[in-house]
């Protein structure tokens, strides 16, 4: 079994040389001839630095950013809306959300109050109630514990 190792730092070259010839053992041998050196690369030449006097200077702080002026422009006025909306239309309701509402004080065991109720309008039942009283109906169911 050949085993081929190429090498790409020609530096290293003699450091593997000589720690191959330090662990040679039995048939084992690590040899120039085994090594593959990649062709020399030409390295800059590095004159040392002639030496420079250390002129000490003087550090002038920046100057102060110039201030930021910004210019409002105008805006245009919103009407001023009440903190807590008052409606002023009354709440309509149908025939549906009230006797739904009637229903629950029905199931509430509260039937008798309910029919006390209905005569205040002077009707039967809920079907005989004119439109123009469901806000009162409900006002009244509100007060008997319905939720509407």
């Amino acid at each position: 079994m050949d085993i081929t190792v190429r090498i790409d730092a020609p530096e290293l070259v003699s450091a593997i040389n000589t720690l191959a010839t330090a662990l040679e053992v039995g048939n084992f041998k690590l040899t120039q001839a085994n090594i593959v050196s990649p062709a020399p690369v030409a390295q800059p030449a590095i004159a040392p630095a002639a030496p420079q006097a250390i002129i000490p200077q003087t550090v002038t702080p920046p100057a102060a950013p110039a201030p930021v002026v910004t210019v409002a422009q105008p805006v245009a006025q919103q009407p001023v809306q009440p903190a807590s909306a008052v409606p002023t239309a009354a709440p309509s309701y149908s025939m549906e959300q009230l006797a739904v509402a009637a229903t629950q004080l029905v199931d509430a065991g509260r039937r008798a109050d309910l029919v006390n109720l209905l005569h205040t309008f002077q009707v039967e039942a809920l079907t005989g109630l004119p439109k123009v009283h469901y806000g009162d109906f409900a006002n009244a169911l509100r007060q008997m514990g319905a939720k509407l």
